[in-house]
């Protein structure tokens, strides 16, 4: 069943009045009164400019957790959390794996990568 363009479950529908418009309805400009200048260009209007702060803690909070998160990865290989895991313990073939200096650069290696990222945001932010 189609409802005010949304289609509803009737058992919903009885459940649930519809709610009011708060809005009224748009409506055509009246032929007979003339209007004070030219009409309004269908551009798109720009974003509101006021939420700067909303973006700063957006940068703030993403560059923290790459931080850690890239802190974690460069140095959590070489510890003894890393070789005596008991995940790693219990599937020896993956103990083997991870147990090599191959496997354990690589893990830091992104880490690397995740803390040069995150200094790179915080140094190149742009407000706007």
């Amino acid at each position: 069943m189609l409802f005010r363009g949304v289609w509803c479950v009737p058992a919903l529908q009885r459940m649930m009045p519809p709610s009011p418009n708060l809005a009224p309805p748009p409506s055509a400009p009246d032929p007979a009164v003339p209007s004070a200048g030219p009409a309004p260009s269908s551009a798109p209007l720009a974003p509101a400019r006021g939420h700067h702060w909303l973006q700063r803690a957006d940068l703030f909070l993403g560059v923290m957790v790459r931080l850690y998160l890239g802190l974690i990865l460069v140095f959590l290989p070489w510890t003894r959390l890393w070789t005596f895991n008991r995940f790693f313990l219990y599937y020896t073939p993956l103990a083997h794996i991870t147990a090599t200096g191959a496997v354990r650069g690589m893990v830091s290696g992104l880490g690397l990568l995740n803390l040069w990222i995150a200094i790179s945001e915080a140094v190149h932010y742009r407000e706007g």
